[in-house]
């Protein structure tokens, strides 16, 4: 993908995109880890004689609601010329504990994303904005082990994956959250003129030749292969415009 001098990149979203993020000007870690790290380094090398930039607004834990809260300080006031967001996982959580439907929780992720991208054209024009889809992968409840993940088993000592502790009616309750709030976001983007980058149907592909836990360790974050998955996929939908 060819970017010029005065192109801003700038990655939004949730603790898929933050990445442990740096919250200096720490150029080592200024990214954070993950999909965003690794299409942002192939598009600053290929590009590296227009010197573009690249940002990383990701916060862990949030919502579409939650990223319009700072969506000026963040977004408008950076100035991006290609605007990338991959929210929504979080609302399957929130709307369980909240006690709401999976409907209630979508609308909720609809109504914060409408409102985020109705900000971000009136403001910035028609800048390209990157949708991608946001995903939930149930795992096996048999074995709580890292053993099907891409590190060895205990590496790092006696963990218990995050979602041995998920009950099973939060685990139905975000999956049919999610199924709903992807197919909101790819309408979204249609009705918004966004480039929709498809993952869900991807990393199952993908996970036919080992395990889902091999890309998606515990349900919600990518493994490095599900970043890398996500990654690609991103410059794929990019290439096609």
């Amino acid at each position: 993908m060819k970017l010029s001098k005065n192109d801003v990149v700038l990655f939004s979203g949730d603790s898929i995109t933050d990445g442990n993020r740096g919250k200096s000007m720490d150029c080592n870690h200024i990214m954070g880890h993950g999909y965003q790290y690794i299409v942002a380094g192939r598009l600053a090398l290929d590009n590296a004689e227009n010197m573009p930039k690249f940002i990383n607004k990701g916060y862990s834990g949030d919502v579409a609601e939650g990223l319009l809260e700072n969506w000026q300080r963040d977004v408008i006031d950076n100035k991006p010329t290609l605007l990338s967001i991959l929210v929504g996982v979080n609302d399957g959580g929130r709307g369980y504990f909240d006690k709401i439907t999976p409907d209630e929780a979508c609308e909720r992720h609809e109504k914060g994303l409408r409102a985020i991208l109705e900000l971000t054209r009136k403001e910035l024009g028609d800048i390209k904005i990157v949708l991608c889809e946001p995903f939930y992968c149930p795992l096996d409840k048999s074995d709580y082990s890292y053993k099907f993940t891409p590190h060895p088993d205990g590496v790092e000592g006696p963990f218990k994956r995050p979602d041995s502790n998920d009950p099973e009616d939060s685990v139905a309750y975000r999956a049919a959250a999610n199924e709903k709030i992807r197919a909101v976001t790819k309408k979204i983007a249609e009705d918004f003129g966004c480039i929709f980058v498809p993952l869900y149907d991807k990393i199952y592909e993908q996970a036919a030749r080992s395990r889902i836990e091999y890309f998606v360790w515990d349900g919600t974050h990518p493994s490095i292969a599900g970043h890398m998955l996500i990654a690609e996929e991103w410059l794929k939908a990019l290439d096609k415009v």
